[in-house]
């Protein structure tokens, strides 16, 4: 039987790598966010929570941060066995897209979102989804990897060839 995926090692590096993401998003927002947007952010009608209320669901944001940037490490494990850093940064641009769906379908029927804070969250989760996927490949690969001698790529590489 194969070596057992290193469950250990994975979170040990994934999970703060989620976590540091996680800070840099919530800097960009409380600090580059209204540099961008000027007064305009959030628009003073826009649709949302009050602060209290945000401060509140506030666990349950940094969970969902943990949650879908561990899955996004762990998949970049399984799509890209042979890794490097610039599969990690095409990764996280895929990752980061995905990632941004949601708000492309939320703009539509949000109002006083407009094209330009769209443009930016996509930037935004993009650039964060490379950064992390390429901080965790860095921190993953195993001492004495060489790229050059790294398997190619395969969606179907089990498990016990991962990691």
């Amino acid at each position: 039987m194969g070596k057992q995926f290193g469950w250990g090692r994975f979170l040990v590096i994934a999970v703060p790598v989620s976590i540091l993401t996680f800070i840099l998003d919530v800097v960009f927002h409380k600090t580059l966010g209204p540099v961008l947007f000027g007064n305009s952010y959030p628009a003073i009608d826009y649709p949302q929570r009050p602060l209290t209320e945000i401060m509140d669901l506030f666990p349950f944001l940094f969970f969902t941060y943990l949650l879908q940037l561990t899955m996004l490490c762990f998949m970049f494990l399984r799509l890209y066995p042979g890794r490097g850093l610039g599969k990690a940064a095409w990764w996280g641009v895929w990752g980061g897209l995905f990632v941004v769906i949601p708000n492309m379908q939320f703009f539509v029927a949000v109002a006083h979102t407009t094209w330009t804070m769209l443009v930016i969250q996509m930037i935004e989760a993009i650039a964060l989804c490379m950064l992390a996927a390429c901080l965790f490949e860095i921190a993953y690969r195993p001492k004495g990897y060489n790229q050059a001698s790294a398997a190619t790529t395969s969606a179907s590489v089990p498990v016990s060839s991962v990691g």
